[in-house]
């Protein structure tokens, strides 16, 4: 009865070895197509005309002055200076750099957690690749009217990239110490199983 029991039990194990390929693999899947995304989308940003691009930031500029308004009661177009309001605008846009390539250097990260890689080797693949996507994202503004390159973007993206390591790097760690206690229970469930089964 025993052996029987420990045959089962290394049935169970090899089938969850199994699954916990597949959702790996799905995780893998998942991470790659978030990682098309934000690029895709990067690559629709720079393809955006310099009119268009500045309507685009001058609307989200006059969201924020809009919602300030509704909660403060004080009209931010009104008492800022057409000056004051550029470097507002100018913010929200650097804001959305960082914001973008902190994303991606997100979902890069999640998709060499997929692969038996050492941690440091993929903070440096996801920080070169995004980097190396920032100079091509410049060099393609070259191509579109009214846009010119910018080395202070790339080193902003750049500085959002590192955020968005750092991000998966608690992320992961979160999801290492939840994952590994339930598994550790789990364990002690099924070592529980086997000697009741012995005896």
């Amino acid at each position: 009865m025993a052996s029987a029991f420990a045959g089962g039990g290394e049935k169970v194990l090899e089938i969850r070895r199994k699954a916990g390929e597949i959702k790996v693999k799905v995780l893998r899947v998942l991470a790659v197509g978030f990682t098309i995304f934000w690029m895709v989308l990067i690559f629709r940003f720079s393809a955006d005309t310099g009119i268009e691009s500045h309507e685009l930031s001058d609307a989200v500029t006059r969201m924020f002055c809009e919602i300030v308004r509704r909660f403060t009661g004080r009209d931010l177009i009104m008492a800022l200076t057409a000056h004051q309001y550029s470097v507002l605008e100018l913010c929200f846009r650097k804001m959305a750099h960082m914001g973008i390539y902190c994303m991606l250097s997100f979902s890069t990260m999640l998709v060499l957690f997929t692969f038996p890689l050492g941690m440091i080797f993929r903070m440096l693949v996801s920080l070169i690749f995004c980097v190396i996507y920032a100079c091509t994202d410049e060099f393609h503004q070259v191509l579109v009217a009214g846009r010119t390159p910018d080395f202070l973007d790339v080193l902003i993206d750049s500085a959002g990239a590192a955020a968005g390591i750092i991000g998966a790097l608690l992320f992961f760690c979160i999801v290492y110490t939840v994952y590994h206690c339930h598994h550790d229970k789990r364990e002690n469930r099924q070592r529980r199983r086997e000697i009741a089964g012995r005896k």
